[in-house]
């Protein structure tokens, strides 16, 4: 092997001894040792993503739960109040045709009324007439 340009011919550039010292058992178990500690170190990383994208989920859980048990007693509240209302109701149903009764009555005692004045009219015409008669 000839050296391009630029090289020595001793230690490359990259501050790693020369390729005869990197053989041999111990040169595997430092390259396993470094590819295992990389793997460690990626996997750490990526169990922290992961740990806060649960956070981040259970963060957005608790919110929801906590906003649907809001809207759930605004719901049971208005079911509460739509069946006062619907009591109410029923309540002023029966007494509205009360008052629509009582209306009636009163217009047909109006009507009474009105008759009774016409005959007492009509009476007193008589009465008067036969008062005039020698």
């Amino acid at each position: 092997m000839s050296a391009g340009p630029g090289h020595s011919g001793t230690a490359p550039q990259s501050g790693r001894p020369p390729a005869e010292s990197r053989t041999g058992p111990d040169a595997i178990d430092a390259a396993s040792r470094r590819a295992f500690d990389s793997m460690a170190r990626y996997l750490q990383a990526e169990l922290g993503a992961t740990a806060s994208d649960l956070g981040l989920l259970e963060a957005l859980n608790d919110a929801s739960i906590e906003k649907y048990e809001g809207l759930s007693r605004q719901a049971q509240d208005m079911l509460a109040h739509a069946y006062k209302i619907k009591q109410t109701h029923i309540e002023m149903k029966a007494q509205i045709a009360e008052v629509d009764g009582l209306v009636k009555s009163i217009d047909s005692l109006e009507q009474v009324a009105q008759e009774l004045d016409r005959y007492s009219l009509l009476l007193e015409a008589k009465f008067q007439q036969l008062l005039r008669r020698p």
